[in-house]
């Protein structure tokens, strides 16, 4: 059985997933892979893909580092590492930057109950957002 924390990551990851794709949706609701460019709608087939790549917590759900990316290239391309590089630069990232994102994984960040509770309201306030002003626009 999983445990609270597990369920509560997993419910803020969803959060965010949906959030960045419908953040870069446009007004029909496609989204374009960052790396080879394909057009869908955010919900079928597109994902949050990570610029880097690391399950720690300390770039799961930083915005800088996570994109729309189509399954092919997030999945079965690993990400694409040399096109998302690409579109960082092309993002204004300098190489600087891109560096220290890497050196991001190396770290240790403790994620607590409260912290994935926060970040579940955060996502869900931003999305309501998004649907306001999609409908207002």
């Amino acid at each position: 059985m999983k445990s609270e924390k597990a369920k509560l990551k997993k419910k803020a990851w969803t959060l965010f997933s949906q959030y960045i794709r419908r953040k870069y949706a446009d007004e029909n609701g496609y989204v374009r892979c960052v790396t080879c460019g394909v057009k869908r709608p955010w919900d079928e087939g597109m994902q949050a893909g990570h610029f880097i790549d690391s399950r720690n917590n300390t770039v799961l759900f930083d915005e800088r580092l996570v994109f729309p990316q189509c399954v092919g290239c997030n999945m079965f391309k690993s990400g694409a590492k040399v096109r998302y590089t690409l579109f960082m630069l092309k993002q204004g990232y300098t190489v600087e930057e891109i560096e220290g994102f890497q050196r991001m994984t190396q770290e240790v960040k403790k994620v607590t109950i409260l912290d994935y509770m926060e970040l579940i309201d955060k996502y869900t306030d931003l999305l309501v957002g998004l649907d306001i002003t999609r409908n207002t626009a």
